[in-house]
């Protein structure tokens, strides 16, 4: 399994206190919305999901994807996990690791060959 690409992102958690409907509903998807609105702490989980399409971005072998076609999906009890809903992105394995304070987030992705 060859790695193709890596991508790195670390953003402040302010940066999402105040940030209005629109501009969410433009960077992330229903479900990520429906997560992250839902938690004590909103802004945090918002700033570490835009880390991960960020670094996404930099890490996919091919450009020009909408942030809406990257999502960050989180289960109870679960690591979250990255999907790319991109045809070309079919036959690459896709690994996320974010992590996050009240003041900042971070995530890292790995691209490798299926």
């Amino acid at each position: 399994m060859a790695i193709c690409g890596i991508g790195v992102d670390m953003e402040k958690v302010s940066r999402f206190e105040n940030a209005s409907p629109a501009l969410l509903r433009r960077i992330f998807t229903e479900t990520e919305l429906s997560f992250c609105l839902k938690t004590l702490k909103p802004a945090m989980h918002l700033a570490a999901r835009f880390c991960a399409k960020e670094a996404a971005f930099k890490a996919l072998p091919f450009k020009e994807i909408a942030f809406k076609n990257i999502e960050v999906l989180s289960a109870p009890g679960a690591k979250p996990e990255l999907k790319v809903h991109d045809k070309r992105a079919d036959g690459f394995r896709i690994d996320l690791s974010i992590s996050h304070t009240d003041d900042a987030a971070v995530a890292f992705v790995v691209v490798s060959e299926n």
